[in-house]
């Protein structure tokens, strides 16, 4: 009976130790990066769109948990948009890594399109998109994600009709990780 005890008593000693130990690999945990822009830094082009960069690097969060990211879990927007023209219009908004495209041929053959579907009322009415709204709206979330894991991307505004006459109020990019070690 004392042997059944003493290997009961090394064989509970070996597996909380082992429990303990594995929980430390398995730490994680979700953090949210919420990457702001106002209308002063977003950047219009030949009045045909409109250019923000997401620079997540900048990021407290983003700095310290940028190694152990397991996951992006879910990427949207919110928005505060003015159309200044009379008409309504389509709103469309395009992602890629290179911010210095010129023209809305560039963006749309060479950049994603990851959101589209908004209508902007015209009149000089401002239109807000809140986040949960926003993901209605997303067309391509995996490149959405993809741009997100490099850090630094450039967000495009088009429409689909021209004039191009709207204006990003301000926009906000909000982000979900998962990050352990």
């Amino acid at each position: 009976m004392r042997k059944y005890r003493k290997l009961v008593g090394l064989l509970s000693a070996i597996a909380i130790l082992l429990i303990t130990w594995g929980c430390f690999d398995v730490i994680t945990g979700t953090f949210v990066v919420s990457y702001r822009f106002g209308s002063a830094d977003v950047n219009t082009y030949h009045d045909d769109f409109a250019m923000f960069y997401v620079d997540l690097t900048k990021e407290s969060e983003w700095q310290k948990r940028k190694d152990d990211i397991k996951n992006i879990d879910n990427i949207g927007f919110e928005l505060w948009i003015t159309n200044n023209g009379l008409d309504p219009v389509t709103g469309q908004l395009f992602a890629a890594l290179d911010s210095s495209y010129a023209d809305t041929l560039t963006v749309r053959s060479d950049a994603r399109l990851v959101f589209s579907g908004l209508t902007l009322p015209g009149g000089d009415v401002q239109t807000y998109v809140d986040w949960p709204g926003s993901l209605g709206l997303l067309v391509d979330v995996d490149a959405l994600k993809k741009f997100a894991e490099k850090g630094e991307f450039a967000i495009y505004a088009l429409t689909t009709t021209l004039p191009f006459d709207i204006t990003v109020d301000s926009a906000t990019v909000i982000i979900t990780f998962t990050a352990g070690e």
